[in-house]
């Protein structure tokens, strides 16, 4: 399965304007390394707070395709 929020390291400053975002509380900043991380993405419901959200535009919430 494909990741519903994808954060890209290289742009994420672990500011966790996201994690304060997310109504399921599945983002936090990973202690180790500074950079936010999604801890279970099955209880995304893909609001994209976080991804509107973030000041570095370090996250993409990939929704799935309309189907036809």
């Amino acid at each position: 399965m494909e990741d519903k929020v994808v954060i890209d390291p290289e742009l994420c400053t672990g500011c966790g304007v996201c994690a304060v975002m997310c109504p399921r509380q599945i983002l936090e900043v990973d202690p180790e390394t500074g950079v936010c991380k999604v801890t279970d993405q099955n209880k995304c419901d893909l609001l994209g707070g976080c991804e509107f959200q973030c000041p570095t535009g370090a996250i993409t919430v990939r929704r799935p395709a309309a189907s036809r």
